[in-house]
């Protein structure tokens, strides 16, 4: 049973820094602009994959969701909902403030808060046990993490800002915090994402039903999780795609899409890295136990942060800010590192 949840720890860990780089793909795009790349990101990455995976991987995959129980499904659906709209939300901080910081906040805010609703909601006899405060300490240092990963952001903006000013190219870079986007609003941005993201976790929590079902029916339990992420991944899906379609409609650039069609690859490549992280999660929590939602999450977050860290340095995010804040986002790193870890270490106890 050890070696089994080693394997899922590492499934898990493999997929989160593989879909954090997805971000990337903002900072290709030409005369695009976000709302027509996140447009092409959400169908690829929300509806289309996900769906062709659950059609592949799970036998009688109509015949699952409607033996399912309604209630059930319903739940999955509204924080499928939720957890749309922080990841439009984040896709706006993206732009704004970057990838590694707007990562960095997200995902550690949507790592404490997606750990700790369902362990208190569904495990509440084991929140006062040696286990439950480890998870805890866990979730404080991701915490304490998150507070150093804006604290380097805001000495990295200071920095970028006066290289600008003594630089003659002003022009922004998608993906990057431009002069007219203002820090604060950004990151106000990222912290509303962080709170509504984690409803993806209480999707995967709460459509453990759906999963058993999937199984009753023949289907493998490591691959029995994809018709939870078909339901609450398309309603994440309407959400996105119905703000993107609802600025371009604005501003009447559904001409933009017929332009530079590598901007579809781009779109697909986004899709196709972040749902890879989100089967791997599927996957590996199959494999963690009744607590997978607990455990795997905050692994995956924690991953998550350190690979957009390793992702936003090799696309040049922290060139020529100086020592501070690359010694302050060290510290973040290794604070972040500690957390997961600890959370690895807290499920080999009983």
């Amino acid at each position: 049973m050890a070696s089994v949840s080693g394997v899922g720890i590492v499934v898990i860990l493999v997929g989160a820094f593989a879909s954090a780089a997805f971000g990337l793909g903002l900072k290709f795009a030409r005369t695009w602009k976000w709302e027509h790349i996140w447009l092409l990101y959400s169908f690829f990455g929300m509806l289309l994959i996900p769906c062709l995976l659950g059609i592949l991987t799970v036998e009688s995959l109509w015949g699952v969701l409607a033996s399912a129980n309604v209630r059930d499904l319903l739940l999955v659906f509204l924080f499928g909902l939720g957890w749309g709209l922080g990841a439009v939300l984040y896709g706006l901080a993206l732009k704004m403030i970057g990838l590694a910081l707007s990562y960095a906040i997200v995902m550690g805010l949507t790592a404490a808060i997606g750990t700790l609703a369902p362990f208190v909601l569904l495990h509440t006899r084991d929140v006062l046990t040696f286990k439950g405060l480890v998870i805890a300490t866990s979730v404080l240092l991701l915490v304490l993490g998150v507070a150093l990963s804006a604290w380097a952001g805001r000495l990295r903006e200071k920095a970028r800002t006066s290289l600008e000013n003594s630089s003659q190219n002003t022009e922004p870079v998608l993906g990057q915090s431009p002069p007219s986007s203002p820090f604060s609003l950004g990151l106000f941005i990222a912290v509303l994402a962080g709170i509504f993201s984690p409803m993806l976790n209480l999707s995967f929590a709460y459509g453990a039903p759906l999963a058993e079902v999937a199984v009753s029916y023949g289907t493998q339990s490591a691959m029995a999780t994809n018709v939870i992420w078909i339901v609450a991944l398309s309603a994440g899906f309407l959400v996105n795609a119905g703000y993107c379609i609802f600025l371009i409609s604005k501003n009447r650039s559904w001409k933009t899409l017929s332009d530079q069609p590598f901007h579809y690859g781009v779109g697909l490549a986004m899709g196709a890295l972040w749902v890879f992280g989100i089967i791997c999660y599927g996957m590996g929590g199959s494999m963690l136990g009744e607590l997978r939602a607990v455990i795997g999450w905050p692994l995956t977050c924690a991953m998550s942060i350190l690979g957009a860290n390793f992702w936003g340095a090799l696309s040049g995010e922290w060139t020529g800010v100086g020592r501070k804040p690359i010694a302050v986002m060290c510290v973040s790193v290794s604070v972040l590192t500690a957390a997961m870890f600890i959370i690895g270490w807290a499920h080999t106890l009983s």
